[in-house]
């Protein structure tokens, strides 16, 4: 009777479907709540979440969507498998309908739907650590920051979690951080709050700061006098300061005078090149750190020439008819292979002796004569200056 009446169905173009137990929606993970209503796992706005709605048996080609009411916003229901996921936005209760049907499936089926609801409980706000940085230290100071602070709701204790506060600084229960710091430099630590619901930690760090100091390059105290540094012309120098404590990095300014051909790395602090006119330059040299504090030193360099005539230094007194001799009074890096020729008004008897470097001779005439010595050198500039020789009777 039944395959005569299946027959006669298929005839005049129905459509027989069988029993719909392949599309019903399973009883888990969802509950029944009476009403036709069932309830969905608990959600939490703010946290992620994710539920599949199930069936008691899957063809391969169901297709979920909701034709009814609204999932929570920030959820949304995949097609493919039925599972609604995501992160929800608002608190309340939602319910809608879910209904899959089998469009592609080679044998028709009914659609089926069921009424769900999720619940999604308001936030729970999670206290935090508020505190972004703390103020620098002083060394030998004592330190006293505001207390640490917290943002939804109030910690029953804090406590360090990792690294280690500058020695002579502790961090009370109360989140107080006090003391005086024995020690410069920067230290780094991590701080916990500890909650009735949750606890919550933050990487901080404390600064201290030494007093600003001048050094030389070999690490010694400048001297409020002043340094010096010295170097013979178109010879290289590296000379200058350096500064420690503070806070870096340094600024370095100079006023007064460098020698030509030397600068001062604003930097660094180091003065260095190749000085190219003798003499003597005299300058104050100033550096900031980035807190604003200043310390200043003179500074003088002496750039000396490779060849100079001895300052004060005369040619010796002659007497007529007897012999005389004197040195060319030079000095410098190039004085022992200097060469010189005379000018002006020269004694009679009286000359240059090229192998001994002296003025020789047999003074003839009793006077004073005034005379300009050139002196040469292979590696600089010719010098001169204007001597005077008295002869005696």
């Amino acid at each position: 009777m039944f395959l005569t009446l299946f027959a006669l169905a298929s005839v005049a173009g129905l459509v027989v479907t069988p029993g719909a137990a392949a599309g019903d929606f399973a009883d888990e993970p969802c509950t029944d709540a009476g009403g036709d209503i069932y309830l969905s796992p608990v959600a939490q706005q703010g946290v992620g979440y994710s539920v599949r709605f199930k069936l008691k048996e899957y063809e391969g080609c169901d297709r979920f969507r909701v034709t009814s009411g609204s999932l929570p916003p920030g959820l949304t229901l995949s097609s493919d498998d039925g599972i609604a996921s995501g992160t929800p936005t608002t608190a309340g209760s939602f319910t809608f309908y879910i209904t899959v049907d089998y469009p592609t499936c080679p044998a028709p089926k009914n659609a089926s739907d069921r009424r769900f609801q999720i619940n999604v409980n308001p936030q729970v706000l999670r206290m935090f650590v508020a505190t972004n940085g703390l103020p620098d230290a002083n060394l030998g100071q004592a330190y006293a920051p505001p207390a640490l602070a917290t943002g939804n709701g109030s910690p029953s204790s804090w406590s360090l979690a990792g690294g280690s506060l500058p020695p002579g600084v502790q961090l009370g229960s109360n989140g107080v951080i006090s003391g005086t710091p024995t020690a410069s430099g920067v230290f780094s630590f991590t701080v916990q709050a500890n909650g009735p619901n949750n606890s919550d930690t933050k990487a901080l760090s404390i600064f201290v700061l030494a007093p600003l100091e001048l050094q030389d390059l070999k690490g010694k105290k400048a001297p409020t006098t002043g340094l010096t540094a010295s170097s013979l012309v178109n010879a290289p120098l590296t000379t200058g300061l350096k500064a420690v404590g503070g806070r870096a990095p340094y600024v370095f300014s100079s006023t007064g005078a460098i020698p030509p051909g030397m600068t001062l790395n604003p930097s660094s602090g180091t003065i260095s090149g190749t000085g190219t006119v003798a003499g003597t330059y005299r300058s104050t040299v100033t550096v900031a750190d980035q807190t604003g504090a200043k310390l200043s030193v003179p500074f003088a360099i002496t750039v000396k020439p490779l060849l100079q005539f001895v300052a004060l230094k005369t040619l010796p007194i002659g007497r007529a008819n007897r012999f005389y001799a004197a040195r060319i009074p030079v000095a410098g890096k190039d004085a022992r292979t200097a060469f010189f020729a005379l000018a002006g008004r020269i004694p009679p008897g009286l000359e240059l002796n090229e192998t001994t470097r002296r003025l020789e001779g047999t003074l003839l005439v009793p006077g004073r004569f005034r005379i300009r010595v050139f002196a040469f050198s292979a590696t600089g500039a010719p010098i001169s200056k204007l001597f005077t020789i008295t002869v005696r009777p």
